[in-house]
């Protein structure tokens, strides 16, 4: 069944409007590293996510792991043509995203067709503050879920 038939149309509004606020407050955010470039901002993220493997974005069965010792590991290398593709952008846009990443040190390339994020640079301030923003709005987000009375309980 559909969520919203399960949730109500009324519910499944104030879903999105909730979730609409809550993704652009969490991009704000993780845009500051950044120097406020989203499309920036976005491609880091969908490195990091397909890293992890959350999300769908990759298998987390252990091939092609790099397990580097360091924290965040192991991670799962994303090429640029799969980041493009995610993300429904040009490859050149991607690439040359991905370089300006790679220069800032937010990213490593592991072989020619994979990046993986650099988790040294996950304790610099100014990416630290922004995971912790970005945090505390996914929990300000869970917790309007909660207030409107959506949530596992009502799914």
């Amino acid at each position: 069944m559909p969520l919203e038939e399960t949730l109500g149309t009324e519910a499944a509004h104030t879903l999105s409007r909730l979730g609409g606020g809550y993704l652009l407050r969490a991009i704000l955010a993780s845009a500051a590293p950044f120097d406020h470039d989203y499309s920036l901002t976005v491609i880091y993220l969908a490195i990091v996510q397909a890293n992890l493997a959350v999300d769908g974005l990759g298998e987390a069965d252990g091939a092609d792991m790099v397990d580097d010792g360091e924290p965040g590991a192991p991670r799962r290398p994303v090429s640029v043509h799969a980041l493009a593709g995610m993300l429904h952008m040009p490859y050149e846009t991607t690439r040359r995203a991905v370089g300006r990443l790679i220069e800032g040190g937010f990213v490593r390339r592991i072989s020619r067709n994979g990046v993986v994020f650099n988790p040294d640079k996950l304790a610099e301030p100014a990416l630290a503050l922004g995971a912790e923003a970005a945090r505390r709005e996914t929990l300000r987000f869970a917790e309007q879920l909660h207030r409107a009375g959506i949530g596992p309980g009502a799914i």
